[in-house]
């Protein structure tokens, strides 16, 4: 597409998107990056670069047998769980759970190493997306979580953060992992995401910026590489969340990369979760998805897939770079600083892709408009497919395109990344579900209006009863579509599934959005934020993770319970038995499906 129409799409893009605007000027403290996101483009630019090809180009080699995890990630979980061993027990002594010895359920995490879904359990947070609501429940959620939080420890419930060796988000919930992370992983509360000014994307504030977000995105181009409006997305987006604060450039960010991670003291010091942006793929142009439409994860060590009929992963550093890099690497041109933070973030977060559906009834008719002038796929994330024809069954969706076209989950329905997950291999016992999104479309039920029902968790549930999917164990989830989801109040509390499942199955840990101690039910595409409106967020989220309501309690056993099942599988490894307490805990708060 030509430089003129790039500028149209920007354009577009500013029609469309839903940033928030005035919003989270918290009064707890003063919010400010810890630490500066680090510029490490080779450019020095939004623009990637040609380089030479690795001799080892795959970290996870197409297709092999048993799927294992790449050096790099099995060795950051493995020296966290290590390092992990004093956490659990000042967590567990602070829980003090009934007719349980701390010492006891160590002792074989002592003897032989803290070794994850082995000696310790191993947890991973899966964040869903939903915008700025998203972005919004999942930052108040961490943050009731971590051990930095006071008021969560005095819950009991603050330290789980840390005790979590992986976190994944889709969209929203991307962009707060890659601020978090790109920042150093400080306490939540103190990033500034820029959302307490006039940024309403029509104000000047915003406005002034376009022609340099224009410029930066030509670097791109100009350099030979394919871009769409998620380029624009991606710049924007960038401004938000990985910029410095402290400065009024807007450019800043086009530098970052995800890869930029690995750079970060915490990171080496393997004190925080692993992280994985996650996104989809759209089959062709104007062409829907289907329930074998793959997704693709982004950590700071690779850039893969997990799926029954490609298995792969190649450095995030050489993301971008085109099939025939695998195919005779010494002769070839490589690709790096492809993986621009924001660009990831973007692609995550590209509920524009919606424009390229078969069906675009439902758009605004101004949108519809805009169809004739722009390119189908230039809705699309674009990403030069490495992995073309690697699939070992030729019906995966993807093995013949030169171009991958990258969106949003939430288009699949599978708002929740909970497939990263359940993959054997990486061997989590359980998964903390956290659900912000909108399913409840009927106005005439506030307490399910632009709140979750389930919808995500069975949509992925479902795509494991396929025959080729059935060796991704999940839980059973109950249907949303026949309302026995919300019937039995799963969409009202947090709820555990899986509890008398194979010991290879993760239990779910469910945390759905709903109203606690405020309405946290905001549209997707709503643009303003108010201070007290962040703070209602806050407060829910905090009540929601340690079922408090104000200064009456909710469930006083709740912080037991918790407990009680983060360390259920570790107990069956153990040739343990559950407590009494346990038991009464699952019995309250197991999904009986």
């Amino acid at each position: 597409m030509t430089l003129t129409r790039e500028f149209v799409y920007l354009w577009c893009l500013v029609s469309l998107a839903v940033i928030p605007s005035k919003s989270y000027n918290l009064n707890r403290q003063k919010h400010t990056r810890r630490d500066a996101a680090i510029s490490n483009s080779p450019s020095g630019t939004y623009a990637p670069v040609g380089d030479s090809c690795p001799t080892e180009f795959f970290i996870r080699q197409p297709n092999e047998a048993g799927a294992k995890l790449g050096k790099a990630e099995s060795e950051y979980v493995e020296e966290r769980a290590g390092k992990s061993i004093p956490l659990w027990e000042e967590y567990l002594n602070r829980v003090n759970l009934e007719d349980f010895e701390v010492k006891e359920f160590l002792c074989k995490a002592k003897k032989n190493g803290g070794k994850a879904g082995e000696t310790l359990p191993n947890l991973g947070f899966s964040l869903s997306g939903g915008g700025a609501r998203a972005l919004s429940v999942t930052a108040s959620i961490l943050d009731a979580f971590d051990s930095r939080n006071e008021k969560a420890k005095e819950a009991k419930v603050g330290g789980i953060l840390q005790l979590a060796n992986y976190a994944a988000g889709v969209s929203g919930s991307s962009w707060l992992l890659g601020s978090w992370a790109t920042s150093n992983f400080p306490r939540i509360t103190t990033l500034d995401w820029k959302l307490d000014e006039e940024n309403d994307l029509w104000d000047w504030n915003v406005a002034k910026h376009y022609l340099k977000v224009y410029k930066i995105v030509k670097q791109k181009k100009k350099a030979g590489f394919p871009v769409s409006i998620v380029d624009a997305w991606a710049v924007l987006l960038n401004r938000h969340f990985i910029n410095d604060p402290q400065h009024e450039d807007p450019q800043t960010g086009k530098a970052v990369l995800w890869s930029s991670i690995r750079q970060t003291s915490v990171y080496k010091e393997r004190s925080a979760p692993f992280v994985l942006a996650i996104a989809t793929s759209r089959p062709e142009k104007k062409t829907a998805f289907t329930p074998e439409t793959p997704t693709y994860e982004f950590t700071p060590e690779e850039f893969g897939v997990w799926h029954p009929y490609l298995n792969v992963s190649i450095p995030i550093d050489y993301l971008g770079s085109p099939a025939q890099a695998y195919k005779s690497p010494s002769t070839s041109s490589c690709v790096k600083g492809f993986d621009n933070a924001g660009f990831v973030m973007g692609m995550s977060s590209n509920i524009y892709s919606a424009a390229d559906s078969p069906d675009t009834s439902d758009l605004p008719s101004f949108i519809r408009l805009l169809e004739k002038l722009v390119d189908d796929d230039d809705w699309e994330g674009k990403l030069p497919n490495t992995f073309q024809g690697l699939a070992k069954d030729k019906k995966f969706q993807d093995n013949e395109r030169e171009m991958l076209l990258m969106a949003d989950c939430a288009l699949t329905m599978e708002n929740i990344p909970l497939f990263s997950f359940l993959q054997p291999s990486r061997k989590v016992d359980v998964i903390i579900a956290v659900d912000s999104s909108a399913d409840g479309i009927s106005p005439s039920d506030p307490t399910q209006f632009g709140y979750p029902n389930g919808t995500a968790l069975h949509t992925i549930y479902s795509k494991t009863l396929q025959p080729d999917f059935s060796g991704y164990p999940m839980p059973k989830i109950p249907n949303p579509y026949n309302g026995s989801f919300s019937e039995a109040g799963y969409n009202k509390r947090p709820t555990f599934f899986g509890c008398d499942s194979d010991p290879k199955t993760p239990l779910i840990i469910y945390f759905p959005n709903y109203y606690m101690v405020g309405e946290t039910n905001v549209a997707t595409k709503e643009t303003t934020y108010s201070k007290e409106r962040m703070e209602e967020f806050f407060q829910n989220g905090l009540a929601i993770a340690t079922q408090t309501s104000g200064y009456i309690k909710s469930d006083e056993d709740w912080p037991a319970c918790l407990a009680c099942a983060l360390i259920d599988h570790q107990i069956l490894r153990n040739s343990q038995a559950r407590t009494k307490q346990c038991q009464r805990c699952f019995d309250t708060h197991c999904a009986r499906v």
